[in-house]
Parts: C-alpha cells; structure tokens; sequence
C-alpha cells in the first residue's frame, strides 16, 4: 500500500496543473494518452456497488440522460479526429455500455471494478494494474478505460469524478503528467 501511494503521488509530477479542455483536446489528437473516463450518469439508489456484474437487469444502468452524454463523448472525439485504440471496462453494464455509445467497442476487464465491492488486497492489486497499465502505453491511439468513480480518484487523486467526466494522462517513462480533464459530467 505504501508503495503503491509513493508511485501515484511520483506519477502526477509535481509542477502539473490542469489543462483546460482545449488543450486536454489537443493532447489526444497527439495520440499516445490514456483516458481515464467514469461511466456515463445513472439514476443512483441504494446498493448500486453491491449487485454481481454482467447481469444488466440487475445491476444500476444508465439513464436517458446518460445515453446521451455517452454518444456525445463519443461524437466530441470523432469531431477532434482523435484515434482510439482499445477501450477498456469495467464488467459493469453501465461502463460497458458507455464504451459501446461512445466508441462503438468495449472490452470488459476484472481489474476495473470498483474497489468497494472487492477485498481490500484485490483492490490495491486492481490499483497497482491500472497504474501499471497507464504507465506501460506506448501506441500513437488513444486508450480507454472506463470505470468508476473511486478508482480514478485513487490514480488522479482527485476526490470527486463526475459521471461522464474524464482525465487525460500521458505516459512519459516511470511517470505521468495529468494533462487535463474534461467535463462532460454535471457543471
């Protein structure tokens, strides 16, 4: 764990400041960032983490509103002509489905999952993959990853991510720079 809190605070480097979204944008069209964006909205209620993912009936989907901000993510990267690679999810329907109206694709990964309904050393080894993700991409397109709220702000240490809200990483070596965010969530 103290290793893992000594690689996020070195991973966001020190002088970082956040970008505003043109220059978020402008990064992406560059190719080679990592996008770390939280589903889309869903009408929250009690119990949302606890219920077994892949079971859509089941489970918190996303709402109307949600649909629509998940096709306009999709349509703001298609106008910047940002060319994404591999998107990754969370089993749970609602980051999938974002992927699927954002991008077209979406590629479920257990170590997305929200670390609320996970052991804490299944959490933390989930962490450390996600960090270890970020920090090995190397491709001139855009990855995604869609996931929840808690696991952004454990890699951004940001306390609070909108639903539809992303951040822009670069990889550069053993680190990365926080090169914006973009709001698509609540304003």
């Amino acid at each position: 764990m103290v290793l893992l809190a000594l690689a996020c605070s070195l991973a966001i480097s020190a002088d970082h400041a956040f970008g505003d979204d043109e220059q978020a944008w402008v990064a992406l069209k560059r190719g080679g960032m990592v996008v770390l964006l939280r589903h889309t909205h869903v009408d929250m209620r009690e119990g949302i983490g606890h219920l077994a993912p892949g079971n859509c009936s089941e489970e918190v989907n996303l709402s109307a509103r949600g649909i629509e901000q998940a096709k306009r993510i999709g349509e703001a990267f298609r106008a910047h002509g940002i060319a994404v690679g591999e998107v990754l999810t969370s089993p749970y329907c609602r980051c999938i489905d974002t992927g699927k109206l954002a991008f077209g694709r979406a590629t479920p990964v257990q170590y997305l999952m929200p670390p609320g309904v996970l052991s804490e050393s299944q959490a933390n080894s989930d962490q450390e993959r996600v960090l270890q993700d970020i920090l090995e991409y190397r491709s001139s397109a855009i990855l995604v990853m869609i996931t929840h709220d808690l696991n952004i702000s454990n890699i951004v240490l940001e306390p609070s991510i909108a639903m539809g809200d992303f951040f822009v990483l670069r990889p550069n070596g053993t680190n990365f720079d926080v090169i914006g965010k973009i709001q698509f969530g609540d304003k």
